[in-house]
């Protein structure tokens, strides 16, 4: 079967209403200084979640719950107050936290004093824990071997330590993990916190811990050593829990069996806010508005104009569409993990979820990147077909799942593409600006998503998951 024969004049027509124009519009007021990056929970982000709900409905995209919101309550934000957050090593001056030392957001809050115990390894430091108990522990990052299950990541060298009897757990990066030694960022996690504090302390900070703690030079033959003062340390984190909204719309399809299977079509319209640490900033020195104009304000106004020619080209769709902008994903994907987590339709009912995250600064070579192509059968090659006589360099990825909320649903076992014009220096800074964004580039990538959506809702053959490395 030809690409072109599942394209009628009409849906040719509805494609080409995407006007670049209408999307800059959305981007201006979503990016604009008046909605102060959209942070989770504020009154701006509820805002931007209206200015959606009301475009949705302008657009005659009905709500697929009994309303448009589906609200969840999120911690956004771990606090770590000054007054409650100290370490004192003999006679030193107090540590500067996010400057000399970070506190893992899996970390239990105490105030304790204790020995520390030191190792050259952490195999020495574990047997060393068999004898000698309550004390702090140094132990060796290896973030290489983080998301692997042998026991070598943060929270599981935590975990070990705290069973071994530690009260509390000291982590450095050595140079070979990490040349620029960067603290861990206070963010809000899904592990369980532990019992006793997890800090990093940088290897500069080490060194200059080390005169007050021990008598004499760490040296000789010895396995590990146990300083003759006290580590004083005070660890209080503080959760922030608000308020999220998912906003979820429906474009049913107008085949009587069909209309029952679903592509959901999402993008996330939360940012940063102002900055600052553990928001994800890359300049967590400078309080700014964050606007996120490519991030992800782009992608939200792309779905509000495919979402109204979808519904202005109902008639034609077979299987239905469901639209969500996804709240929190900066926070680590919660929105989109709430959606995967309480689906409102059954999930083998979910052929496909496409999500745009950054789709508004197309480069001079017209690249547009997608990733997870693979998961349905034919998916790369369907994805390629569909951009021919759009002037797209389409590049297709099977695997490369990626990092933003279709990965909610590749953990669910559905099938899933992650879109994206690519990386630039301003990303996940105040600089992300609406007079940056490519307007004829985004009206390519909505228009190319349009066309992939709608031929997906009509694609006949096999469905099913496929798992990518």
């Amino acid at each position: 079967m030809l690409f072109i024969s599942f394209f009628s004049y009409s849906v040719i027509c509805s494609q080409t209403s995407i006007k670049g124009k209408n999307i800059f519009k959305h981007i201006e007021y979503l990016s604009s200084d008046a909605l102060q990056g959209r942070w989770p929970g504020t009154k701006e982000d509820s805002l931007a979640g209206q200015y959606i709900k009301t475009a949705f409905s302008k657009s005659g995209v009905k709500p697929l719950l009994a309303q448009y919101d589906q609200p969840f309550e999120v911690i956004v934000r771990l606090d770590a107050p000054p007054a409650g957050n100290f370490i004192h090593a003999g006679n030193s001056e107090n540590f500067l936290l996010n400057k000399q030392y970070g506190i893992f957001p899996f970390s239990g809050s105490a105030a304790l004093e204790a020995p520390v115990l030191f190792a050259n390894d952490n195999a020495a430091a574990f047997d060393a824990l068999q004898h000698i108990k309550s004390s702090w522990v140094v132990l060796w990052r290896n973030k290489s071997a983080a998301p692997a299950a042998d026991s070598l990541s943060d929270y599981a060298l935590s975990v070990k330590a705290m069973r071994r009897g530690a009260v509390g757990v000291i982590l450095i990066s050595p140079d070979s993990v990490d040349s620029n030694d960067v603290l861990v960022r206070l963010r809000p996690r899904k592990d369980e916190p532990v019992r006793i504090p997890v800090i990093q302390v940088t290897r500069m900070a080490w060194q200059q811990m080390q005169p007050g703690l021990f008598t004499q030079a760490i040296a000789g033959d010895k396995n590990y050593y146990l300083s003759s003062a006290p580590l004083s340390v005070s660890v209080n984190i503080e959760p922030k829990k608000v308020v999220a909204k998912n906003i979820v719309g429906i474009i049913k399809g107008n085949d009587p069996q069909l209309q029952n299977e679903y592509i959901i079509l999402g993008a996330h319209y939360d940012h940063l806010g102002h900055g600052g640490y553990g928001t994800g900033s890359l300049q967590p020195d400078t309080t700014a508005v964050h606007n996120g104009a490519d991030d992800n304000a782009s992608g939200t106004a792309a779905l509000l104009e495919i979402a109204k020619a979808l519904q202005r080209n109902h008639t034609h769709l077979k299987r239905s569409v469901i639209v969500v902008a996804f709240a929190a994903e900066e926070e680590g994907l919660l929105g989109s993990q709430y959606f995967a987590a309480h689906l409102p339709v059954p999930q083998s009912a979910i052929k496909v979820m496409l999500n745009m995250d950054m789709v508004g600064r197309m480069n001079a070579g017209n690249q547009l990147y997608m990733g997870g192509a693979g998961t349905f059968p034919g998916g790369v090659d369907f994805m390629k077909e569909t951009g021919k006589g759009l002037a797209l360099d389409l590049v297709v990825h099977a695997g490369g799942v990626g990092g933003s909320d279709h990965v909610s649903f590749y953990r669910k076992g559905i099938s899933c593409i992650g879109l994206h014009t690519g990386g630039h220096p301003q990303y996940h800074t105040p600089a992300d600006d609406a007079q940056l964004i490519n307007v004829e580039g985004v009206e390519k990538v909505a228009r190319y998503i349009y066309r992939a959506v709608y031929g997906l809702s009509v694609r006949e053959g096999e469905w099913g998951f496929v798992k990518q490395e």
